[in-house]
Order: structure tokens, then sequence, then C-alpha cells
């Protein structure tokens, strides 16, 4: 899947490093107060920081994302298991994980010799990038669909993302 302009390359840009950003956040906050003994579950509200760049249901899918990968930290310690503490998508210097969780209520996708994915964007994004109300981000090109009917993945092939020499660099 790729953007279908140069526009919708940074506003894709600017979501994906929105969602890295809210999970480095919560990472933060979530493993300081690990590490000093205190409850990881009494964080800040972070979703009112992100919900005009993500949009709410985004915002709020990474908020319970993050808190599922400690559940499971904390399961696996119980068991005995080696592990560690959910960990950071990288950060702006060195480039980040560009990748966002979206609940399966809130993006559209068709299959077919022209794919298209559509994922929603907050308020301050659509602004700025000039969307109407109900439009979306739309990427067009071919889908690679992966997983079961609660947990579909795409692969977005044709585009890398980098943070830290530019916002994309197209690649076939």
């Amino acid at each position: 899947m790729r953007p279908r302009s140069g526009q919708d390359a940074e506003l894709l840009h600017e979501l994906l490093d929105a969602s890295a950003s809210l999970w480095n956040e919560l990472t933060y906050e979530r493993r300081q107060n690990y590490f000093d003994g205190e409850s990881i579950w009494d964080i800040a509200d972070y979703r009112k920081q992100y919900v005009g760049v993500l949009g709410s249901a985004t915002a709020q899918q990474l908020i319970l994302k993050s808190k599922s990968a400690w559940k499971s930290f904390f399961s696996l310690k119980e068991k005995g298991e080696r592990c560690s503490p959910p960990g950071y998508w990288g950060n702006e210097e060195d480039g980040r994980t560009l990748r966002t969780y979206i609940r399966n209520d809130q993006y559209t996708l068709e299959t077919g010799d022209r794919s298209r994915l559509e994922l929603p964007v907050g308020k301050e994004l659509k602004e700025k990038y000039d969307l109407g109300y109900a439009e979306r981000l739309r990427l067009e090109g071919r889908a690679f669909r992966s997983g079961t009917a609660n947990r579909v993945g795409w692969n977005c092939t044709t585009t890398r993302l980098r943070t830290n020499s530019g916002p994309f660099n197209q690649s076939r």
C-alpha cells in the first residue's frame, strides 16, 4: 500500500509518528513506575494529548495495546519465563518504528487488483491537510492480508518510512 500523493505521504508520516510518540510516552511512564516500584496502571491521560492528530479511537486503541503488552509481560513473569518489559518504538533522532493500531471498525480495506485502505485521522490533521469532516487518508496498491477475523495486517511494501532522513523514500 502506498500514499497517493506527497501530501498523503506527509499525512501518513505524521499519523504514524504520532502513534510512535504516544506509544513511547506510555512506555516511558509505565517503565519508570515499574522500576520505581509504583503502579504502572496509574498514569497520565495521554489520549487527550493525541486525539487531535490520531483521532479518539486510534489513541484509545494504542493505549489498550500498551496495557495488553504490560499484562502479557506480567503474565510471563508470573510463569517464571524470561521476559523484558515492553519496549519503545525508537526515537526521532535514530528513527522510529512507524506503525499504528487501528480499531477494526475504524478502517476500510478493499482488496483486488487495485486495493484501497482508508484510515481515520484526527481533526488537527484533517484541518492541516484540508480533509473534509468525513474524509480519511487513502492508501492504494496491492494489499497483503493476513490474520484472523479480529486481527488483520497489511504490509506497506512499496514505501519505506524514515524519520531521520526525510519523511519518505519511495522504492518499488
